[in-house]
């Protein structure tokens, strides 16, 4: 896996991917903070107060965001190969179809199965159980509204089988609003 290849937020296996990623990022900042550390005492005769030291401590900013991302993204999975295939299949050409998603709200982390966006609707399955639908579906319309995205209606399902009865009901049309609340919302991703 490249470390340095930007993952594109909400695709299939993204969760997995990035929670791979930032724990390797962790630990490479870990080390390298730590080698810095011992030559910087090394070069200066065991004196803490140099130049190499300080930026050795500094190391622990990014290692310490690369963990927090991590720590955020543990108790969430990708979805199986078997799952992703069966919804996309139901999902008409002109909706956009959105995967392994974890969002976060001042108060929350929220994780979503799937998203999908057509031309009025934003409809998500939840990642996780016990998570509240209520909340979750009031956060998306109030980021969509502020962001002055309008039109669209949200609903999350907790029930896989009424979200796969719903998206496969009609053919949507593409739009520029559509492709304006995705961006949107591939932003939320973490």
């Amino acid at each position: 896996m490249n470390m340095f290849k930007e993952l594109e937020r909400g695709s299939f296996g993204y969760t997995n991917k990035k929670k791979n990623r930032q724990l390797m990022q962790f630990f490479l900042f870990l080390g390298v903070g730590v080698l810095m550390f011992i030559v910087g005492l090394l070069l200066h005769n065991f004196d803490k107060a140099n130049f190499i030291t300080i930026l050795a401590i500094l190391m622990v900013l990014p290692m310490t965001k690369a963990f927090v991302i991590y720590v955020v993204l543990f108790p969430y999975k990708s979805v199986s190969k078997e799952l992703y295939d069966e919804v996309s299949e139901k999902v008409s050409a002109n909706a956009i179809l959105m995967t392994d998603m974890v969002i976060t709200s001042p108060d929350k982390h929220m994780g979503l199965s799937f998203v999908v966006i057509s031309d009025t609707q934003v409809l998500c399955m939840l990642g996780k159980a016990k998570q509240d639908v209520a909340y979750i579906e009031n956060y998306l319309k109030e980021s969509l509204a502020n962001n002055k995205i309008e039109g669209f209606t949200v609903k999350v399902f907790d029930d896989y089988s009424k979200f796969l009865d719903i998206i496969g009901t009609r053919d949507y049309e593409k739009t520029s609003k559509q492709e304006e609340c995705f961006k949107y919302i591939r932003t939320l991703v973490v």
